[in-house]
């Protein structure tokens, strides 16, 4: 490789380093050039408190940029401030400087109180501002902020915009609004709903009173304890619920989603490993190119999917309707109406004794059916191009023609569910 070569490697390898570390906020593109690549510079902390009195408005927002916010609820009908100033100088001396020119702005009208800071008067800014800050947790709360962590407790309503910044929320009394990247989000003990958005990041979010909607990219998702609706759209994402009492809908793709004690829920995903042990009314799922395994389910199953590999164990509801291809299906222990379609996989079925008909069909498929224990009922099995293996002690009729295959018994049987089987190129079994 040539010299020019090598040189020209470098230069596209340190441009996408800086372009990551931008993105990320791991680098301050605002930075400009004062000789700190010679000197090297030091950190210098300063702290201002001021505290306001009542009357206030009902809502305080408060917009910060590369620092922190931390805002506490709290019974005392005052508010406290403490501004905090991180500055990067070579000597105290210069820091000092920049500390009495950087300033908290207060301003108060009848809608809202408004705290910033007058940051964008600085052409160089080699430092951070952080707040913390104590207000009657009965008021509504906005924050904006940037590259650090915004931190609410014990608040009213509350919208939180913290890109490159972590998040905290808890013992929020309304409505919370969550946005942010690249670092996580951790909410508790809502009372209303919420709505959260975040990529790059793994977001937890418990002891939700209201709906939660979650959009997320690139991370985990774990949500526990929330009593109505929850929305997740997640893509890349891995997603872990329980205790979701409401409905729930869950869009993702790549990642696994594991959900244990859930109301009624729908799935859409793209090669998505799925785990549900108890869930209530119904499970929807479409997915394809990975295995869905689902027990304890009281209500309706309802999978399709291609080269989808599906067990299923202790399934009892009205209706249940199971297709795939290119992998096996296994459910045992099952009631209510069932359709199963695959074809290049093999079938394994152990049903309950039968309240609904069972209807298989399969193509290049094996199906081995384990007979409901206690029953007679009508059965017709077909195959073309296989064979059929009857090994209960029972007589039936075999009928065989142009490669078809075909085997009846209990017709006699009447008010009773019926089996039928169909497959190509395969064996059916049915035994005890």
């Amino acid at each position: 490789m040539k010299a020019k070569e090598i040189v020209f490697l470098i230069l596209i390898i340190a441009g996408g380093i800086f372009l990551y570390y931008a993105q990320t906020g791991k680098l301050d593109v605002s930075f400009e050039f004062d000789g700190h690549f010679l000197f090297p510079l030091h950190h210098f902390k300063y702290e201002e408190y001021t505290q306001l009195q009542p009357p206030f408005p009902s809502r305080l927002q408060i917009i910060n940029a590369h620092g922190s916010v931390e805002i506490r609820g709290s019974d005392e009908e005052k508010i406290s401030i403490s501004f905090q100033k991180k500055i990067w100088r070579r000597k105290e001396k210069q820091a000092k400087e920049v500390s009495d020119a950087l300033k908290m702005s207060v301003q108060r009208d009848s809608d809202q109180l408004l705290i910033t800071t007058n940051r964008e008067d600085f052409r160089k800014r080699n430092f951070e501002t952080s707040f913390v800050i104590s207000l009657p947790k009965s008021m509504e709360v906005e924050v904006e902020n940037s590259y650090g962590l915004a931190k609410v407790l014990n608040a009213g309503k509350t919208n939180i915009t913290n890109p490159h910044g972590k998040v905290i929320a808890s013992h929020i009394q309304g409505e919370l609004i969550i946005k942010n990247s690249y670092e996580d989000v951790e909410v508790k003990n809502v009372q209303a709903g919420c709505r959260i958005e975040s990529k790059h990041s793994s977001l937890y979010a418990s002891d939700v009173g209201g709906k939660a909607e979650i959009v997320h990219a690139y991370g985990k998702v774990k949500l526990e304890n929330i009593s109505q609706e929850v929305k997740v759209d997640a893509a890349h994402s891995e997603v872990f619920g329980q205790n979701l009492g409401g409905a729930s809908e869950i869009i993702t793709s790549y990642e696994k989603i594991a959900l244990y004690e859930v109301g009624p829920i729908k799935i859409t995903c793209r090669h998505s490993p799925i785990e549900i042990d108890g869930a209530k009314e119904f499970v929807d799922i479409t997915d394809n190119y990975s295995t869905v395994r689902v027990r304890n389910l009281q209500g309706n199953l309802l999978i399709d999917g291609r080269k989808l590999k599906i067990h299923a164990k202790k399934v009892v509801g009205q209706e249940i309707s199971v297709a795939s291809s290119y992998e096996n299906i296994d459910l045992s222990d099952f009631s209510g109406k069932t359709i199963i379609k695959n074809s290049h996989g093999d079938i394994f079925l152990q049903p309950l004794p039968l309240t609904h008909p069972l209807e298989v069909k399969g193509e290049y498929a094996n199906i081995q059916l384990s007979w409901p224990s206690g029953g007679k009922y009508p059965i017709e099995a077909k195959d073309k191009n296989g064979e059929i293996k009857w090994k209960l002690p029972v007589e039936l009729s075999f009928h065989e023609e142009n490669r078809f295959s075909t085997i009846k018994a209990f017709l006699e049987e009447t008010g009773t569910p019926s089996i039928f089987l169909s497959t190509s190129y395969g064996t059916i079994w049915i035994g005890e």
